[in-house]
């Protein structure tokens, strides 16, 4: 409402009362009440004015189609509904323009490029639309969600209900998690997978605001998606590079793929050493495990959690004496 008053002051002296202005809004057949909170009142239009582009080409319609492609986990469902109509339209102008030159090689640019989501061979869990739709509701106007969780290794939902906050949603290599809090633990953030959440609905409540949270810090620093971080370490490591036919040495990947952004590299006798500050966790430890053949831990700590682990590999695969 300030913010209306604020471009009514612009318009016309005096500003007419709180009380005009939603009689008004309520008489304007476009616009529909769309709930209330302990102090805000939301409208929303009701025939929105789609989004389209007037001049649409080829570069724009192959850019709008790739958009497609992933818009469905990086948009808010409110602006997908906007762009349904001008998605339709893109494909749409680029099968009219395909026995075109250009328009060939745009049509089959979508031929030519694929996203991976996993580097693992799994099926990835799908989210419901309406899960979807709801935590993307809640992100955009600023609500508290309700919802019921599933906990790992559970098929029913939890018997408690949560309402909390939303700060962010992350797409971690194919599966949607959403970062959330509530007032009973300040600070304190939970990541709840999309896919185990039921139950769902934007409640009339406005947000629960956490000024010091930021996502990227939260993935980055927090190594919260990397799951169950501990406190940093030096991890110290041997890479084994062993001798192709050919005469030259099998390059290891870890000389590509780095662990941490200041590691060093030592040359050694058939490798390298390599030292990094890491911070172990789930995600690190299987990086580390699927190059088990090829590395040493060196440094004690993480040495003999690597042992413990890899001595209990080798005994279910070992043969045991009769």
């Amino acid at each position: 409402m300030s913010e209306i008053r604020e471009r009514l002051a612009r318009l016309q002296d005096p500003v007419p009362q709180d009380r005009q202005i939603r009689r008004a809004m309520e008489n304007v057949d476009s616009i529909g009440f769309h709930g209330a909170t302990r102090d805000r009142r939301w409208y929303r239009t009701i025939a929105r004015s789609q989004f389209s582009i007037q001049n649409m080409n080829v570069n724009m319609a192959m850019a709008m189609c790739a958009l497609r492609e992933v818009a469905e986990r990086y948009l808010p469902a409110v602006v997908l509904d906007d762009l349904a109509a001008t998605f339709e339209a893109a494909s749409a102008y680029l099968a009219r323009h395909r026995p075109h030159v250009d328009g060939g090689d745009a049509a089959n640019w979508s031929r030519k490029t694929l996203r991976i989501d996993s580097t693992h061979p799994m099926v990835l869990p799908r989210v419901e639309p309406e899960v979807y739709r709801q935590v993307t509701h809640a992100l955009y106007y600023g609500r508290k969600l309700g919802f019921r969780n599933t906990p790992f290794g559970e098929k029913q939902p939890s018997p408690r209900a949560y309402e909390m906050t939303p700060l962010g949603m992350v797409d971690r290599a194919g599966v949607l998690y959403m970062v959330a809090w509530g007032p009973r633990k300040p600070g304190r953030r939970f990541l709840f997978r999309m896919d185990r959440l039921s139950e769902v609905r934007l409640l009339d409540e406005p947000a629960d605001l956490d000024p010091g949270f930021d996502l990227r810090e939260y993935a980055v620093k927090e190594e919260a998606l990397n799951f169950y971080p501990e406190d940093e370490i030096c991890l110290v490591l041997r890479a084994h590079e062993p001798m192709l036919a050919d005469g030259k040495p099998r390059r290891h990947p870890l000389r590509e793929f780095w662990l941490a952004a200041d590691q060093t590299i030592e040359e050694a006798e058939n490798g390298f050493v390599l030292h990094a500050r890491v911070r172990p966790s789930v995600m690190l430890w299987q990086l580390l495990h699927g190059h088990a053949s090829s590395i040493e831990i060196l440094r004690p700590g993480a040495r003999a959690r690597f042992a413990r682990e890899a001595q209990a590999l080798a005994r279910a695969y070992l043969p045991t004496d009769a």
